[in-house]
């Protein structure tokens, strides 16, 4: 039986693929983030959800700066370097009008 490598990329680089799924609504993406860190593996369970939930509004992250700011803060949550309450925050300073959107990254994020 022959074995299938596992893709495995770099922890920002599965962040900034997830910020574009989040922006774009890809759910395909998500595969290929799982199985490698546990940061990976829960961005790939959160795009799960939020990709095949109608309705979610999606965040229009478009820009690399975007893309790079959403990573960081998702790590930084994960991480338990900022509560939700402080993710949702600094969400809504950026993009306005998607209070439910960044609460419910959170939520998926933060689920034991």
């Amino acid at each position: 039986m022959h074995r299938i490598p596992t893709l495995r990329i770099p922890r920002a680089a599965s962040a900034l693929v997830a910020a574009a799924v989040l922006s774009a609504g890809l759910g395909a993406a998500a595969p290929v983030l799982a199985g490698s860190t546990g940061f990976d593996t829960r961005m790939a369970y959160m795009l799960s959800h939020v990709s095949a939930d109608p309705g979610y509004k999606r965040i229009p992250i478009s820009t690399s700066e975007e893309r790079v700011w959403f990573s960081d803060l998702a790590e930084r949550l994960y991480s338990n370097k900022i509560t939700k309450e402080q993710f949702v925050a600094e969400g809504v300073a950026k993009f306005p009008g998607y209070d439910a959107s960044f609460s419910t990254i959170a939520d998926l994020m933060t689920q034991k």
